[in-house]
């Protein structure tokens, strides 16, 4: 009988947020329905995703010996997604998460050069750091364009923003996407911590010096937790002239009824030993202190069905900013929307593509 009902909530999760999430961010559906036919709970899904990922990169392979450079690009990126699919709630199997770790990233720098546009590698110094990023600019823009700066969440990385980085180039939005403490690359090396939003400081500090960037045109999207960090972010730099908060919270109170591999999440991603050190590594982890001091624009999108950070958390945000919040709630949609992903990413970029048109509120 538990067996059976493990394998009732491994299908039930899986159905509920894990299929329109790898959906929306450009997992061949296919796919995961073929890994949901050979597993039947998280223990096997690793090698799963892997051998999926092995197959794109010998497709890219075949297809990069044929001349054929951008299939091989979509390939890579396939690729890489599939390992990061594979990796993200592997907290049971430490080594084999950093070995599909290191893949992803491997599959996604072949694909970068290969991209339409193409996606350029750049490295940001934070706090002793080097900040892992991927800059794309977009065609047939005249003059400095604006960009936004697309901040991961708690299992997010920036090999993962692909849909998202893609939507903003056909508006004429470029993007960066990159690592911070805790995430991706960068988690070998730093945890995640109270203090996050200094390294989108720090990046928002590198990208204004590029000549391509109008650095009176920059705006963030912070997926998930790094919702709440983009709005610390806002509040500490006026200079950010927009922010989205992409199923973001206003603070940690719901962590009781998190999903476990939440949990685990952020126990792998601050290094806390138990769940109770994590949440103090955390911090306040709470925006009273700051969110008096947002002046720009924010877009704050919700689903009313989120089981990690509940809509409240959405109103809560939107109700403390007033006039400068606008609050898109979808009654059905999951965490981040990501059951209604076309609609709410594409309302998304064209808000910032909107607000970013002629700059930062100089008001």
């Amino acid at each position: 009988m538990a067996a059976d009902t493990d394998t009732e909530n491994f299908t039930a999760e899986l159905f509920e947020y894990w299929i329109p999430r790898l959906a929306a961010d450009g997992v061949d559906v296919n796919d995961v329905l073929t890994v949901h036919g050979r597993v039947t709970g998280w223990a096997d899904w690793p090698a799963t995703w892997a051998e999926i990922g092995d197959d794109y990169r010998d497709l890219a392979a075949a297809r990069l010996a044929e001349g054929s450079e951008l299939s091989a690009g979509e390939a890579l990126v396939r690729a890489s997604l599939a390992y990061h699919c594979g990796q993200v709630v592997a907290f049971h199997a430490p080594a084999e998460k950093a070995d599909l770790q290191a893949r992803k990233v491997a599959a996604f720098r072949e694909a970068a050069p290969l991209l339409t546009p193409p996606a350029e590698r750049i490295e940001v110094a934070f706090d002793g750091l080097k900040l892992p990023g991927f800059l794309r600019l977009p065609a047939g823009v005249s003059g400095p364009a604006a960009c936004v700066l697309l901040v991961p969440g708690l299992d997010s990385t920036k090999e993962d923003f692909t849909t998202i980085a893609d939507m903003c180039a056909r508006r004429g939005l470029a993007t960066l996407a990159f690592d911070g403490p805790g995430q991706g690359e960068v988690r070998a090396s730093a945890s995640l911590a109270e203090g996050y939003e200094a390294c989108i400081a720090a990046v928002f500090e590198a990208i204004a010096q590029r000549p391509e960037i109008d650095q009176t045109r920059i705006g963030t999207l912070g997926r998930s937790l790094g919702g709440h960090y983009v709005v610390r972010a806002a509040a500490a730099d006026p200079r950010i002239a927009a922010t989205v908060v992409f199923g973001g919270n206003y603070d940690l109170s719901d962590w009781p009824t998190m999903p476990q591999l939440i949990r685990d999440g952020f126990r792998h991603a601050t290094g806390g030993a138990t769940e109770d050190e994590a949440r103090q590594l955390m911090g306040a982890a709470s925006l009273d202190d700051c969110i008096g001091q947002v002046h720009s624009p924010v877009l704050v999108v919700h689903g009313k069905r989120d089981g990690i950070f509940h809509w409240q958390q959405a109103t809560r945000i939107a109700d403390a900013l007033g006039g400068r919040a606008t609050l898109m709630m979808d009654e059905d949609g999951v965490h981040c929307c990501h059951n209604h992903a076309f609609e709410y990413r594409t309302a998304m970029v064209d808000w910032l593509a909107a607000t970013l048109k002629n700059g930062r509120d100089k008001s």
